[in-house]
């Protein structure tokens, strides 16, 4: 206690040598916290955009239907199987859907729609659906009968609002499905490559156009996005019908996006190895420059009885208390940074936003306020300090006093 003591007093006898130090420190984990929560918020906002609109993180469907995506590979719906997931508190909503494909028409424009039947209630609670509705009105109920277009989608076949779309498909076990229906409402997704192919109907109207009562393709399950998908998939799949059902992981449904991030996260990676190598430099210069100007000092101390072995050891402690308080101020600067930039994404405009539109991405920087990435960057930037902060106490046990206290 008495070493710390003497610890603290030490570093606050020069304040500006103190501050250089922490301010390193503290941009450090500001910077390491910033670039990984974009990546991060990248990644899960890339993730969320498309697994909420289409698949969910998980998927529970009729065994073989992934196979063969048909409509005749559905299952019913029962209340045994939706209390199999209320019972887990990590699934947060559980959304059926009546997934097919259906050709769109419209005038003189045809073209093949991915058509979904959804609950239009529990969709605007989970991914606000309403709220991305740029044109006409959002679905009112299960049995609207009415359609919503993505953007994209719309443009292709110049349909606009109260316009009527004639839709041909094949129903369940061959039957006929065609309809028509009114366009309520244009919604424009995160994801560029639903935007140009989905259409939105209420569950009961197609169920009602494909012959399939009460038959659904697909329960879509909502998470926690920090959930872990492997433990939770085993543990539904212990209280489904196997025989039957099967659940799937969207990394399993969607190989490709999942590929994707990896590879990206390779690059990211090296470009946050670079970071910490750039960072470490600068934290050993400062304190290099903090233990030089107390060569005297040192000597001194050695000359008048101090044990080298001590003094290194009190060294140590200053760096680490040093690196402590630019650790701390450098995880509160960083949250209050992705805070804000939490409740205002980065949006990008022409060129860079048709860049990010034709690999599919959302043209919009968003900022992950996962815990883990305190926790780790800054955990990461006080191992370092430490970790160099031993070079100083080497020189002290190898100094020589005469030359200290000459030099």
């Amino acid at each position: 206690m008495m070493y710390l003591k003497i610890a603290w007093l030490n570093i606050w006898r020069n304040k500006r040598r103190t501050l250089i130090t922490t301010a390193s420190v503290f941009f450090a984990v500001l910077l390491a916290i910033v670039i990984r929560s974009v990546t991060n918020g990248v990644y899960e906002n890339m993730i969320d955009n498309i697994v909420s609109y289409s698949s969910g993180y998980l998927q529970i469907h009729q065994k073989g239907y992934w196979e063969e995506q048909s409509i005749d590979n559905s299952f019913e719906d029962s209340d045994e199987l939706q209390e199999i997931l209320r019972k887990n508190p990590e699934v947060l909503h559980s959304m059926p859907r009546l997934d097919a494909y259906a050709l769109a028409s419209f005038a003189n424009e045809t073209k093949g729609v991915f058509l979904l039947g959804i609950d239009p209630e529990m969709e605007k609670e989970v991914n606000n659906l309403h709220e991305k509705i740029i044109e006409g009105h959002y679905l009112e109920s299960k049995t609207d009968s009415a359609i919503v277009l993505g953007e994209g989608l719309a443009i292709q076949l110049k349909a606009k609002v109260n316009d009527t779309l004639v839709l041909l498909g094949q129903g369940y076990h061959a039957s006929s499905a065609a309809a028509k229906f009114k366009v309520k409402g244009i919604v424009k997704l995160g994801s560029p490559e639903l935007n140009n192919s989905i259409i939105y109907m209420p569950l009961h109207q197609a169920q009602y156009m494909y012959g399939a009562d009460n038959r659904l393709t697909a329960l879509s399950l909502m998470l926690n996005k920090t959930s872990d998908l492997n433990y939770l998939k085993s543990a539904i799949a212990k209280e489904l019908d196997t025989s039957k059902f099967e659940i799937m992981t969207w990394k399993e449904m969607m190989p490709e996006l999942d590929q994707f991030i990896e590879a990206d996260s390779a690059g990211h990676y090296i470009i946050i190895g670079i970071l910490y190598v750039i960072i470490s430099f600068g934290l050993f210069g400062t304190l290099i420059m903090m233990a030089f100007e107390r060569t005297r000092e040192f000597g001194i101390l050695i000359a008048i009885g101090m044990k080298k072995h001590i003094l290194a050891g009190i060294l140590l402690l200053e760096s680490v208390l040093i690196s402590l308080i630019g650790c701390f101020a450098g995880s509160v600067g960083g949250f209050l940074v992705v805070k804000w930039f939490t409740k205002y994404p980065v949006y990008f405009t022409g060129e860079l936003k048709e860049i990010y539109e034709n690999y599919g991405i959302e043209p919009v920087i968003y900022f992950s306020s996962s815990k883990n990435i305190f926790m780790v960057q800054t955990l990461i930037i006080l191992t370092l300090t430490i970790l160099l902060a031993f070079y100083p106490g080497l020189k002290v046990i190898r100094l020589k006093p005469v030359q200290a206290i000459n030099n």
